[in-house]
C-alpha cells in the first residue's frame, strides 16, 4: 500500500520493528509529537529480499531438532501478515493510549529502500531500538550503516534512556550544525522539559557566542549549557562517557559526522541507553 501526500503531512513516521513494536520509543514520541503537533505513522516493511530468498530452491530451515527442510514461501508469507496484524495491534493500542492520533500502513520492499521513499517529506523518521544494547533481534540492528548514507530526513533512534534521562546533548561540529543538530536538539528538550548541553567540536568553537545565541533562541525557556571539545573527542566513547555522566535522554549529531563514519551510530547504540538522532535538516515550519 502507497502512502499518500496528507498520510505525511505533519507526520512523523514510526519504522516498526517485530522485535520492539512501541514501547519505549511511543513514550518518547508522547513529548515530540504533542510539542510539534504531529501524527504518527506507523510503518511495518515486508522485506522482498527475505521472501525472494525464500522462493529460491536452496532455501532451507532448520528445526528444533536439528533437522533441515526446504522453506515454505507460502508458510513465510502467512508468518508475514501475522506479524503485521500483531505489530498494528500493539502500535494502535499504545498510541491510543497515549492519546496520540496515528495511522499504520504495511509495505513491501527492500528495507531501507522502501524506508526511504516513504519517509521524504515527512518531519521525523524513527526507528525503535529499545534491546539493540542487549543483543535482541532487530530488523533495523543490521542496516544502520545503510541508514546513515541513505538520504533520509532527522532519524531518530528511540531507546528506553529517554524516560529516565534528564538532559539533551547537541553535537556542534561546524557553525552551520546550529541548524541541524542544535536545532533538532532544542526540539527535543522542549519536548522532554529538559535542559541542553552543547558540545562544541573544535571547528566552532570560534563561533562560541553565536551558536550560544542561537541555540538559546531555538531552545527558548530551556537551560542550555555549553562545553568544549578537542577534535579527537567526537569518537564514539568519549561521547557516551559524556552522555552517561550527564545522564542524557538523547544524543542528536549532525548527519555530516555519521556520514564519514556510520559506525559511529552502531558504537553509541552500544555503549549507551539514550536514544540518538541523526539531524539532517532543520525542522519544518
Amino acid at each position: 500500500m502507497l502512502i499518500d501526500a496528507d498520510d505525511k503531512r505533519r507526520a512523523i513516521i514510526v519504522a516498526l520493528d517485530p522485535a520492539a513494536p512501541g514501547s519505549a520509543g511511543l513514550e518518547l514520541l508522547r513529548d515530540v509529537a504533542i510539542e510539534q503537533s504531529c501524527k504518527l505513522l506507523g510503518l511495518f516493511i515486508e522485506d522482498t529480499e527475505l521472501l525472494a530468498h525464500a522462493q529460491s530452491r536452496l532455501a532451507t530451515e532448520v528445526m528444533l531438532s536439528g533437522a533441515a527442510r526446504p522453506l515454505d514461501f507460502t508458510q513465510l508469507e502467512r508468518q508475514l501478515n501475522a506479524q503485521s496484524l500483531a505489530i498494528r495491534r500493539i502500535f494502535e493500542r499504545e498510541a491510543a493510549r497515549l492519546g496520540l492520533p496515528h495511522a499504520f500502513r504495511t509495505l513491501r520492499g527492500q528495507l531501507v529502500g522502501e524506508l526511504a521513499i516513504a519517509a521524504a517529506d515527512a518531519e521525523m523518521l524513527v526507528i525503535e531500538l529499545a534491546q539493540l544494547a542487549t543483543g535482541a533481534p532487530s530488523i533495523w540492528a543490521s542496516q544502520l550503516e545503510q541508514l546513515c548514507r541513505t538520504d533520509l530526513p532527522n532519524v531518530l533512534y528511540a531507546r528506553e534512556g529517554w524516560t529516565t534521562g534528564s538532559t539533551v546533548l547537541a553535537i556542534i561540529d561546524e557553525a552551520a550544525d546550529v541548524e541541524t543538530s542544535g536545532r533538532a536538539a532544542a526540539s527535543l528538550a522542549r519536548a522532554g522539559n529538559s535542559s541542553l548541553t552543547v558540545l562544541l567540536g573544535e571547528r566552532s568553537q570560534s563561533h562560541e557566542a553565536e551558536v550560544e545565541a542561537a541555540l538559546r533562541r531555538h531552545s527558548r525557556d530551556a537551560v542550555v549549557r555549553v562545553e568544549r571539545l578537542r577534535a579527537a573527542s567526537l569518537g564514539a566513547h568519549t561521547l557516551a562517557f559524556l552522555a552517561q555522566a550527564g545522564n542524557a535522554r538523547a544524543l542528536v549529531a549532525p548527519a555530516h559526522l555519521t556520514r564519514s563514519n556510520a559506525g559511529l551510530v552502531r558504537e553509541l547504540l552500544r555503549l549507551t541507553r539514550c536514544s540518538i538522532m541523526i539531524a539532517r535538516s532543520a525542522p519544518k515550519n
